[in-house]
């Protein structure tokens, strides 16, 4: 099968494949703007990954797919691209240099409390809802991104499963 990404390029999609973007404005979490103690508050940003992905989620459901094929693809892996905007703006208003080493341990740990969220919010729907179709626990957790997984993460999705084949997408902007 062959994979091909649409005008923006984030995510390669399958034959019927749709693409369900969210992206979450990062600078709407910085307290303390322009101060020496300005931030970006990690739990509030957690909470609204979370948000981010149930709602992703209903979308998937309500959405009117033109093709009998796009509902079927989108139903059975349930595939979701959430990712941020204002990276840039939020690293200049916690006063770091956008390529900076601080600006890059930032970023990776904003990114990371997205990614944690995110599946945490997955699996919480996958107890509630179910996992999406085609998930497989066992080959799931043996992909090089399962076994990246922390314990307690690979515990959790092989105790719940996921609701979505895929979490997370950074658009090229």
């Amino acid at each position: 099968t062959i994979s091909c990404t649409n005008p923006c390029g984030e995510q390669p999609l399958p034959p019927y494949g749709a693409c369900l973007l969210g992206s979450i404005n990062l600078t709407r979490f910085v307290e303390g703007a322009f101060s020496a103690g300005a931030h970006l508050y990690l739990d509030k940003l957690k909470a609204a990954a979370q948000t981010a992905i149930r709602f992703l989620d209903n979308v998937v459901d309500v959405s009117n797919y033109p093709l009998p094929q796009q509902r079927a693809e989108a139903l059975n892996k349930r595939r979701l691209g959430l990712g941020v905007t204002g990276l840039a703006d939020a690293l200049f208003m916690c006063g770091l240099r956008y390529g900076g080493p601080d600006a890059v341990a930032a970023t990776g740990t904003w990114m990371k409390a997205i990614k944690d969220a995110a599946l945490d919010a997955s699996a919480a729907l996958a107890e509630e809802k179910g996992a999406f179709p085609l998930f497989d626990r066992e080959a799931y957790l043996a992909t090089p991104y399962g076994r990246s997984l922390s314990p307690a993460q690979r515990d959790l999705i092989a105790r719940k499963g996921l609701r979505n084949g895929l979490l997370t997408s950074i658009a090229p902007t």
